[in-house]
């Protein structure tokens, strides 16, 4: 890739991230070619009728007139898509924005060989989901991680970091387990625990009349359990160390409010860590210029 941006993107997998990727390369990158693959060949016709892209299908063979392929696909459908990378277009850099890290680096090693891929992750997902969720400002103000092996990797995708910027969001750079571990905690156990809350209450004798009462509180706790099953799916199986890890910390918080509360005690203490605990976490992030 020169220096400048890249003459041509082609984004694979045109859901939420994918085409909100091409509506921003759009509004920020109009000389850039852009090539959408996707799934289905109504959503590819979509895309070129919305003027999201300037050539789209679902075959593979649009990748040999990228210069940059970025991979939006559920994270277990991407070593595919690596494999079609290493095949039809031997010379394009490849890129993801996947929610999990390390098994996809070690498996673009493998597939593309040692500088042509870059881990990346847009902490940018929203509980909607697909084409029709898009949005092009999705990754304003956004934390935009990247994962490389050596710092070979962040010399060869200096163009994309710059795009990455570009578009609003802020680079963070990190190695791929560090990633992985952060995620699980603060992105995969949340939709989990969001997943499990519903499916708990719901399985409660008590829910015919505990649906009508419910408002606010459960409505933004239940969130989360309104994303993407397949999706969500994927990050389990390729991030399963990671979540058990943290599940585990979550468990031992549990048993100790639980102990409080078999006690007499009501968890004041308990609550109040907590509440002290996410006091910091917004102060810091506010100090930072970054507020959630």
């Amino acid at each position: 890739m020169d220096e400048g941006p890249p003459r041509s993107v082609a984004v694979v997998g045109l859901g939420l991230i994918g085409a909100s990727l091409l509506g921003a390369l759009r509004a920020r990158l109009p000389r850039t070619r852009r090539i959408g693959v996707a799934r289905r060949p109504e959503i590819a016709a979509r895309a070129l009728a919305d003027g999201l892209c300037d050539e789209a299908g679902t075959g593979a063979e649009l990748l040999a007139r990228a210069e940059l392929v970025v991979l939006c696909t559920p994270v277990d459908a991407m070593e595919g898509w690596l494999a079609e990378c290493a095949e039809v277009a031997p010379q394009a850099l490849v890129t993801d924005c996947g929610s999990t890290k390390a098994w996809l680096v070690d498996r673009a090693a493998a597939l593309l060989g040692e500088g042509r891929f870059l881990g990346g992750h847009p902490m940018a997902g929203r509980e909607s989901s697909g084409y029709d969720a898009a949005e092009p400002g999705l990754f304003e103000g956004c934390t935009w991680v990247v994962t490389p092996r050596s710092d070979a990797d962040l010399a060869a995708f200096t163009p994309w970091l710059t795009v990455i910027e570009m578009l609003g969001a802020h680079l963070e750079v990190m190695d791929a387990a560090t990633h992985d571990a952060a995620v699980a905690a603060i992105s995969h156990l949340p939709f989990a625990l969001s997943a499990a809350l519903v499916q708990a209450v719901a399985g409660d004798p008590a829910w015919p009349q505990a649906r009508r009462l419910a408002a606010s509180g459960f409505r933004d706790m239940a969130r989360l359990a309104g994303g993407d099953p397949v999706m969500y799916a994927a990050i389990s199986r390729t991030n399963a160390v990671p979540m058990l890890a943290a599940l585990d910390r979550l468990e031992a918080e549990l048993v100790a409010l639980r102990a409080r509360l078999g006690g007499g005690d009501g968890g004041e203490a308990w609550y109040a860590a907590a509440r002290e605990l996410r006091t910091e976490w917004l102060s810091e992030r506010a100090a930072s210029g970054r507020p959630v």
